[in-house]
């Protein structure tokens, strides 16, 4: 079974409603979805990615490999060094909205 694909092509168009569904399905059971034909220029895509690892690099990497969470799991490892560690989900969050200017990166160029 592969990711489900949703094509954004067609909302507007007589298959909305049930591209909605899709949307609305896929985030209920799988909580994400590859969309498609959406309009987004490889350009762009390509820009934001580099802008975000820019940005990780510059702004979030020290905090995160000081974090708690990883400090312990580099402990556990360090303790059991031939096992294995599996099922690790990573999460890095921060919010962005014109309201917390204070909040958004100062150290990477062009990420706003």
């Amino acid at each position: 079974m592969g990711i489900p694909v949703v094509d954004f092509s067609k909302v507007d168009g007589k298959e909305r409603a049930n591209t909605l569904a899709l949307i609305d399905h896929y985030c209920q059971q799988w909580g994400f979805f590859q969309l498609i034909n959406h309009g987004i220029s490889e350009e762009l895509l390509d820009r934001v990615k580099k802008v975000t690892t820019e940005c990780y690099k510059l702004e979030r990497e020290a905090d995160f490999k000081n974090s708690k969470p990883v400090q312990l799991l580099n402990e556990l490892v360090e303790k059991n060094s031939d096992a294995k560690i599996e099922n690790v989900d990573w999460e890095d969050v921060f919010l962005l909205s014109d309201e917390n200017d204070d909040e958004w990166p100062s150290k990477t160029l062009g990420f706003k």
